[in-house]
C-alpha cells in the first residue's frame, strides 16, 4: 500500500460511518454511533503520513467492533482520495 495520509484515513473512517470533531485543537475524535466505537488521534496536518502506531490502533478498533475487517479497511484506504 502506498503511504497513507491523515486525510486519506479521515475519508476512509467517514466512509465507514464515523463522525469527527477536533477537541481543544489537540486531538481529533472519531465516533461510530452505531457501535459506540471511539478513536482518538493527535491533531496532524491532513497531508502528513499516518504514524504506524495510529494506523494499527485504528485497524484494531475497526476489527474489535466489527466495523471492517483488515482487508476491507485496506481497500477503503486505497479508494479514499
Amino acid at each position: 500500500m502506498s503511504e497513507v495520509t491523515y486525510g486519506r484515513l479521515d475519508e476512509a473512517l467517514r466512509a465507514l460511518g464515523f463522525s469527527s470533531r477536533v477537541v481543544e485543537g489537540k486531538a481529533r475524535w472519531y465516533k461510530h454511533e452505531e457501535t459506540g466505537a471511539v478513536i482518538a488521534l493527535p491533531e496532524f496536518s491532513l497531508d502528513d503520513p499516518v504514524l504506524p502506531r495510529h494506523l494499527a490502533a485504528v485497524r484494531g478498533t475497526l476489527e474489535i467492533y466489527g466495523i471492517a475487517d483488515p482487508l476491507d479497511f485496506a481497500l477503503r484506504l486505497q479508494k479514499a482520495s
